[in-house]
C-alpha cells in the first residue's frame, strides 16, 4: 500500500508542476529580452539600410542594440524607445513606418494604380468598335474573290509537272 501512495503522490506532484508550468507560460507577459528582440527587429540599420539592427553586424547596429537594451532596462516604453531612434535618424529608421505623411502613399498608391488600370481596361473594352455587318454586295464580292482564288489554285496545280 505504501508504494501506491508514493506513486499517487508523485503523479499528483508531477501533474501540479505541469499545470503551473503551462499556466505560467500562457499568462506570462513578454520579458525584457523578448521586448529587446522585438524592438531590434523594428529598427532599420543606418549602415545596411535593408536589414534590421538585429540582423546587422555593423558597429552602428551594435551600438543601437546596446542602446535598446539600456532603455528597456531603464523602464522606457516601446513607443518611447522607437521615438528616441526616430528623433535621431528620421522616420526611415522604422522598418514598418506609421501610416501617416509619405508613408500613406506607400500603402495607397498600389491600390490607386490597380483601380486606375482596371478602369482603363474596362473603358477600352467598351469602346472597341463592333465589327460591321457585311452588305449583300460585299458578300457577293468576297464569294467571287474566293471562287477566283480557288480557280487559280487549281490551275497552278494542273500546270505543275
Amino acid at each position: 500500500m505504501p508504494d501506491r501512495r508514493r506513486v499517487g503522490a508523485t503523479s499528483a506532484l508531477v501533474l501540479a508542476l505541469l499545470t503551473v508550468t503551462v499556466v505560467g507560460l500562457f499568462t506570462a507577459g513578454s520579458g525584457p529580452r523578448d521586448r529587446v528582440a522585438e524592438l531590434e527587429g523594428q529598427l532599420r540599420c543606418p549602415v545596411c539600410k535593408s536589414v534590421s539592427i538585429a540582423e546587422s553586424p555593423s558597429e552602428t547596429a551594435v551600438a543601437m542594440r546596446r542602446s535598446v537594451v539600456e532603455q528597456v532596462a531603464a523602464g522606457r516604453s516601446d513607443a518611447e524607445i522607437l521615438q528616441y531612434f526616430e528623433a535621431r535618424y528620421g522616420e526611415w529608421v522604422l522598418l514598418d513606418p506609421p501610416a501617416q505623411g509619405r508613408g500613406v502613399w506607400l500603402l495607397v498608391l498600389p491600390a490607386v494604380v490597380a483601380v486606375g488600370g482596371l478602369a482603363l481596361v474596362l473603358t477600352r473594352a467598351r469602346r472597341s468598335p463592333a465589327v460591321p455587318e457585311l452588305s449583300d454586295d460585299d458578300r457577293d464580292r468576297v464569294a467571287a474573290a474566293l471562287a477566283d482564288a480557288r480557280t487559280r489554285r487549281h490551275q497552278d496545280e494542273d500546270d505543275e509537272p
